[in-house]
């Protein structure tokens, strides 16, 4: 047995049948980050700006998820001033780092931001910024960037981090002397459960 489709455009809940049978429909489509930040669950972490003078690296940010969501590392960020440099920067993260003192320190970031002016949720993790000759150990390491003086680097990370795991990140600026000054940041997401 066929039912037949009737045209219900202007009732606001059917759909649009045309003169040749088509039916027409709109939608709407946003990104998971879109959504997120929405929601007021889109997060802006930032180290603010950490004065660099060794020439080693040093652990400048940890990010450990304590929330029952899984959060969702989109972008990462590093601004770096001039300086006298011998080599181009290397920027590491680790996956899971188990000490240092970038974890015992424990000083929180500068910026801790929800991405929606108008909420005033606060994301449930561990986020702290590093020292100068600051350490992290354990974990494996999981990227690398290489970054030049006075530059900025922005780029699309893709990583998951369930409750309780974490990521740590060190620059090695490749200092020849003097001193640069450096940021980092992380663009993430709750995920939508």
């Amino acid at each position: 047995m066929s039912e037949q489709i009737i045209d219900g455009t202007g009732t606001g809940y059917k759909v649009k049948i045309d003169s040749t049978n088509k039916m027409g429909t709109r939608s709407v489509t946003t990104s998971d980050i879109t959504e997120a930040a929405a929601n007021g669950d889109a997060y802006n972490l930032n180290t603010g700006k950490i004065n660099l003078t060794g020439a080693a690296a040093s652990a400048i940010m940890y990010v450990q998820n304590n929330e029952p969501r899984d959060l969702y590392l989109d972008f990462i960020g590093l601004g770096v001033s001039d300086g006298t440099v011998s080599d181009i920067g290397e920027l590491v993260l680790i996956r899971n780092p188990t000490a240092g003192d970038l974890i015992t320190d424990a000083t929180d970031v500068d910026m801790n931001a929800n991405r929606n002016a108008g909420s005033n949720k606060v994301l449930a993790a561990n986020v702290y910024k590093g020292k100068d000759g600051g350490t992290v150990t354990g974990g494996n390491n999981s990227a690398l960037f290489f970054h030049g003086d006075n530059a900025r680097l922005f780029g699309s990370l893709d990583i998951i981090l369930p409750r309780g795991h974490s990521i740590g990140i060190t620059y090695d600026p490749n200092l020849a002397s003097g001193s640069v000054n450096v940021y980092a940041v992380l663009i993430c997401h709750l995920l939508v459960a």
